[in-house]
């Protein structure tokens, strides 16, 4: 063996020693790191009347993470709240520092609220355009309407086919009053107040901003819906 032969085994050996050396070290099992995701989404998901199905996505078997000597600590990443679909951040503070994060689906099992015939948009809910059904649905139990008393006050934001689910994003409060409708104007501030009777230009729901007529001065002016016949204008 000549020198340049000799020099290139001394410059060799020791790298695959320090490869070997790393492949046998101890790696953090991948079940561990689903398992504490899984257990961070779980921890922040409320009691519900149905069942929760918590998954975290598969990890490639080939992923090598330095063995952790301390509980992993997880969290879900952003604004900390459980959706249908969540990142979790899973972390090793030990004596080596790391963390990866992992996609973590939620889905339940429970009766819903399912329109027995489509319905459209702005339309006033009524118990009877719905039934109780069993469903697998993505996301939370508390992202739908599993009681017909919760449709009191509510019209859709957005059309729904028959058979489909109710979701709480589809709904929105009713109008209180309506266009042409006879209500109570009350100006005032403090312990001083008038009241006048003023005629609704459009409709709107409780809080909307809307325009009346007063009936006796004919003027027009705009007011703060506070029931189903109050308008206010604020000094």
């Amino acid at each position: 063996m000549n020198w340049l032969h000799s020099r290139t085994l001394r410059l060799i050996l020791p790298s695959l020693a320090v490869t070997a050396a790393a492949l046998s070290a101890p790696v953090a099992d991948i079940a561990s790191l689903q398992a504490a995701a899984e257990r961070a989404v779980r921890h922040e998901i409320p009691q519900g009347e149905g069942q929760v199905i918590v998954h975290a996505q598969n990890l490639d078997p080939r992923l090598r993470l330095a063995e952790c000597d301390r509980a992993l600590t997880a969290g879900i990443a952003g604004d900390g709240q459980a959706r249908a679909h969540t990142t979790v951040a899973v972390r090793c503070e030990g004596s080596v520092r790391w963390t990866i994060y992992l996609s973590v689906t939620i889905d339940s099992e429970f009766s819903v609220l399912v329109a027995t015939h489509a319905l459209a948009r702005d339309a006033q809910l009524r118990p009877e355009d719905f039934e109780l059904t069993p469903r697998h649905l993505p996301g939370l139990t508390t992202d739908y309407v599993t009681k017909p008393a919760l449709l009191a006050g509510q019209r859709l934001r957005q059309a729904i086919a028959s058979g489909e689910a109710l979701s709480l994003a589809a709904l929105t409060p009713s109008n209180v009053i309506h266009r042409g409708q006879q209500v109570t104007l009350i100006a005032g501030s403090g312990s001083f107040e008038v009241r006048m009777s003023a005629i609704a230009l459009s409709d709107g729901r409780v809080a909307d901003r809307i325009r009346v007529q007063n009936q006796s001065s004919q003027r027009v002016i705009e007011g703060i819906v506070r029931s189903d016949s109050v308008v206010e204008v604020p000094l």
